[in-house]
């Protein structure tokens, strides 16, 4: 086990923001957590980073790593200094020039002499990404990718997925991996579905992808644009939340009884499988 968390509650300033998050990663696995702007991803993200202590937030609750952890930032623009070399901004993190070197060929830039001689605006968003990446590697054992695809067309984006599977295959880097994006997850892990702070589906990519339990899962899935996909209105499916009963989804669950409008539902664990629902 290299990274386990567990958070009862935490707040921006008095406003609750996560609840109930329980989960570990082993160490060369992959993690990712998925849901719309607003479920508490990047929240959680910063409390496993250490970095909520730049921001008004608090939790009660335990983070154990067993292992270092650096972010692959969302923003690649403003992660770079525009006025360093990459070299000079490699060297801050590793004096070894011959470890950066290998790190970068490792992350797949060719031309790496000439990369390190180059100043941000001189390389594409994909370049940079991988920059980034390299930058991570050098210091961490545990990836922290919070929505670091955001930036990039679909092609760079698939590449740049394709690279942390690589890392994690071939180095055995452990991952975790944020994102809205359900197209991107095409390879072997976990996957931890959020909505409002909570937890609503834990289960493997694989069989959450293949047989969604939640009604929140399956609208997230049907809803999430794909390569081959025909842009008409009727492929995007609809879902209604109304968050004056316990459970939101009491009107898209063909499930949902009076309990669903009275009292939360907890995590309920079906096979290797969690999902937040009574029934």
């Amino acid at each position: 086990m290299i990274c386990s968390v567990k958070i009862e509650e935490a707040f921006y300033g008095e406003r609750k923001v996560l609840e109930d998050i329980d989960f570990k990663v082993d160490e060369g696995g992959i993690l990712a957590i998925v849901g719309e702007s607003g479920a508490g991803k990047t929240t959680l993200g910063r409390i496993i980073s250490g970095l909520y202590r730049f921001y008004p937030l608090r939790y009660s609750g335990t983070i154990e790593l067993n292992a270092t952890v650096d972010v692959i930032p969302q923003n690649i623009t403003d992660s770079l200094d525009p006025i360093f070399t990459i070299k000079e901004q490699m060297l801050e993190i590793d004096s070894n020039l011959e470890r950066i070197k290998n790190t970068l060929e490792i992350v797949g830039l060719d031309n790496v002499n000439e990369i390190l001689c180059s100043y941000p605006h001189n390389l594409s968003g994909g370049m940079k990404q991988r920059v980034l990446t390299a930058m991570a590697l050098l210091r961490a054992h545990l990836l922290l990718a919070d929505e670091f695809t955001s930036a990039l067309d679909m092609i760079t984006k698939l590449k740049v997925v394709g690279l942390l599977k690589k890392l994690n295959r071939e180095k055995g880097v452990s991952i975790i991996f944020i994102t809205h994006d359900m197209e991107l997850l095409d390879f072997e892990g976990d996957m931890m579905v959020m909505f409002d702070g909570n937890v609503l589906e834990k289960g493997s990519i694989e069989e959450v992808k293949a047989s969604p339990l939640h009604p929140y899962t399956h609208f997230l899935i049907n809803s999430t644009p794909k390569l081959d996909m025909h842009y008409t209105r009727q492929r995007f499916e609809e879902i209604n939340i109304d968050r004056k009963f316990a459970c939101p989804f009491v009107e898209s669950c063909e499930k949902a009884g009076e309990i669903c409008k009275k009292e939360k539902p907890g995590l309920k664990q079906i096979g290797g499988r969690w999902v937040r629902c009574h029934f």
